[in-house]
């Protein structure tokens, strides 16, 4: 962490980052005056990072910080209640100025730097009183005292005020405090020259040091897990093989320290272990665990660990077509989610993907254009935002197909004219992304391209076919990969009628043959559906 000791900025972002993400760390932030390097931040998602953090629990000194009749509170206004998103409009109605007015940039510096120290007075609040993280910040401040007590040889009163702490610490599993007061002890002994007692503590801090290894070496393991399954969507043999491995470490590990936070771990890495390889009964079994786990240790019950239980179950029951359950738990998911955390945006992919399976296309419609609207999209990752134009363009192909028309007001790429080339676009990202949302861009592409220039389409079908036998064959994805070759060899021959019905016939056949009972994580149209599509959206070309 050093790289946040020099730079107030870099640590309050990181707090906004750590809280997006559902890591609790306590940043000894300092109070360093904010330069204009800070302000270099697209429109004001800066003031809008800090209101949002602010919300969760407005200190007491809100509104002598930022007077109410003053400009500083009017700008803080404009941008959170009054949704101004650039500093052209801001400064145009505060200053009658541009953007570039020293004034409004004085402004806007002592706006984020008055915010800045308006956090450096918060406490970390967690909604459930009882959560570990709320605990750990009281301890701190605790063992804080202790600190400089002892720094100063004061060792008497201490004792019993560390071994509250220790109490605390071993009860609630928090290692990181646990290590700490163990070396705590360890000095306070050795002050009152105590060799039994200091040699007692010597032991216990390698002992906890060891824990606090397997501690931060499991939530790497599922962080890595976590990012390579983020936008790589694909089931393959390299992420199960990794994810078995994980899950063998910490199975051991546990025999050794059985904490509620290594089997946090441990579950969440054996859920994506088992839906890799589509074995979603073990799947349904780890999510059951994580729910038992919070109820047997309710001090690690957080929003964000209910929302990703919640999502798990939505996405168990997408997966094995269970369509009215999973929207259940997305129900239940939206109590703890927000744009603001960047969190809802997960929720509703899977709510789209939902209604679109339910054929509910005009509700899809309206999460589509529910997210293009909230400010938080233009601070979405490309690679999301990338993905976001896939589902788009795949709505537009539904709504052509079945003639709904009015649908198309949902779509702001395709409301007023199609354009291939704006599609193509905004899907760089995923283009490039051979085991990710590339499979599903690649499908809808040769149907737009169909839609742009039918003379090319065979040479696009053949791209297809040469995709197929280049990347496909590795996949856990038989729906889709049969899907796809198909759409391939239909295209191969510029969708003859005789080699299409001959194509649906031979997919269906598979399909009854393999008896798969779940969706293909890429399957957003259930592939049979699609497939009726594909002959009504060819006729209107």
């Amino acid at each position: 962490m050093h790289f946040l000791q020099n730079n107030a900025f870099s640590k309050i972002l990181f707090y906004v980052f750590l809280k997006r993400f559902n890591v609790l760390l306590t940043l000894n932030l300092s109070k360093t005056v904010i330069n204009q390097k800070t302000l270099k931040i697209k429109g004001m998602d800066l003031i809008n990072e800090f209101a949002y953090i602010l919300s969760k629990k407005k200190p007491g000194e809100f509104d002598s910080f930022l007077p109410i009749k003053s400009k500083l509170r009017r700008l803080y206004d404009l941008v959170i209640k009054e949704n101004v998103k650039t500093d052209e409009e801001a400064a145009q109605i505060i200053y009658s100025s541009d953007k570039a007015d020293k004034k409004y940039l004085m402004l806007k510096r002592n706006l984020v730097q008055k915010l800045s120290d308006l956090i450096f007075l918060l406490d970390y609040v967690e909604e459930f009183e009882d959560n570990y993280s709320n605990i750990q910040f009281v301890v701190e401040k605790e063992l804080n005292i202790i600190e400089k007590l002892l720094l100063e040889n004061v060792y008497h009163n201490p004792t019993k005020t560390i071994a509250k702490v220790e109490q605390t610490a071993e009860k609630y599993f928090l290692i990181d405090l646990q290590l700490a007061v163990a070396k705590k002890f360890r000095s306070l002994y050795s002050l009152k020259g105590f060799p039994v007692e200091t040699e007692q503590y010597n032991e216990k801090v390698k002992k906890l040091t060891k824990y606090q290894r397997y501690f931060n070496e499991a939530k790497g393991m599922w962080e890595i897990l976590y990012s390579k399954t983020k936008y790589t969507i694909a089931k393959i043999p390299e992420f199960v093989f990794e994810a078995y491995h994980y899950s063998e470490i910490l199975r051991k590990w546990l025999h050794d320290y059985d904490s509620p936070f290594l089997q946090l771990f441990y579950y969440k890495i054996n859920i994506i272990k088992y839906d890799q390889q589509n074995y979603f009964n073990e799947v349904f079994e780890n999510i059951n665990n994580l729910k038992k786990l919070i109820e047997e240790f309710s001090f690690i019950k957080s929003k964000s660990l209910l929302l990703d239980i919640n999502c798990a179950y939505a996405s168990y029951y997408r997966n094995i077509r269970q369509l009215d359950k999973a929207e259940e738990y997305i129900r239940e998911c939206m109590h703890y989610c927000d744009y603001r955390a960047f969190n809802k945006f997960l929720v509703q992919q899977l709510l789209f993907d939902i209604k679109i399976k339910k054929e509910q296309y005009l509700d899809a419609g309206e999460i589509l254009a529910e997210i293009y609207k909230v400010p938080q999209y233009e601070f979405l990752d490309p690679y999301d935002k990338s993905a976001w134009a896939i589902r788009e363009a795949y709505l537009f192909f539904i709504y052509y197909s079945i003639d709904q028309t009015d649908g198309f007001k949902y779509l702001p790429s395709y409301e007023n004219e199609f354009s291939l080339k704006l599609f193509l676009n905004r899907t760089k990202k995923s283009s490039k992304d051979k085991y990710g949302y590339n499979i599903q861009f690649l499908i809808i592409r040769l149907l737009l391209m169909a839609k742009e220039n039918m003379r090319e389409i065979d040479n696009e079908g053949n791209n297809l076919l040469m995709y197929y036998h280049r990347y496909l064959k590795e996949l856990n994805s038989l729906r889709t990969i049969s899907f796809f070759k198909a759409l391939g060899k239909i295209a191969a021959v510029g969708f003859e009628k005789e080699e299409m019905s001959y194509r649906k016939d031979k997919l269906l056949a598979k399909y009854n043959e393999t008896e798969q009972d779940f969706f293909d994580v890429f399957e957003l149209i259930p592939y049979e559906k699609f497939w009726e599509l594909i002959p009504k959206f060819l006729n209107k070309i």
